[in-house]
């Protein structure tokens, strides 16, 4: 145990268990983002976060659970959900809009598909974090239909706007896109 400056007082060492989880967690979903599932290693996360790799095997079991965390994380649609019905599509624009300022699930997922047990696991998550969820909440007729239409319209603006960046689609151009998708969410929110 570390001495204190005077040397006979023992400085006790605390662990913050909840800090170095978060740490990982953020860590993988960065690398994940940016370099990919498969060409990550535990090892590159534990130096972004910081850590001796083992603390992600006590904390997420594995590679594997470790992204189920990440995903788990980002994939959630209360905040897209929460708050007046009628201000759902400008509410889920300004979220998609935000994307590229945190981890982008979709970034993290698209670049996962290479890998069979990964790619499994993105579409489950998918469908039991977002879709079902979202169906639930659209409520009515066809609503896991409409739920899948609202992920496959998000899904390809996030996509060509911070993944394939598609130059119309910048921000001094995205004013009109971003007022169709408004309409666009709003309109499939509302139908019953």
């Amino acid at each position: 145990m570390p001495m204190s400056k005077d040397a006979e007082t023992p400085v006790a060492r605390y662990r913050d268990a909840a800090r170095t989880r978060e740490s990982i967690l953020r860590a993988g979903q960065k690398l994940f983002a940016e370099q990919g599932y498969p060409t990550t290693g535990i090892r590159d996360v534990a130096a972004a976060a910081s850590v001796n790799s083992a603390l992600i095997q006590r904390y997420f079991g594995s590679k594997e659970g470790l992204l189920r965390a990440t995903l788990e994380d980002l994939l959630k649609v209360d905040a897209i959900t929460a708050g007046d019905r009628t201000q759902f599509g400008k509410r889920a624009v300004s979220i998609l809009l935000a994307a590229g300022a945190v981890p982008n699930p979709v970034a993290i997922m698209a670049l996962a598909m290479s890998d069979a047990s990964a790619r499994k696991l993105c579409i489950d998550l998918l469908h039991h974090n977002v879709i079902i969820p979202m169906s639930e909440w659209l409520g009515g007729n066809d609503a896991l239909a409409r739920a899948a239409r609202l992920n496959t319209i998000w899904t390809g603006f996030i996509t060509a706007r911070y993944l394939l960046p598609v130059e119309p689609l910048n921000d001094d151009r995205i004013a009109s896109t971003r007022q169709w998708l408004e309409r666009v969410t709003q309109a499939i929110a509302d139908e019953n």
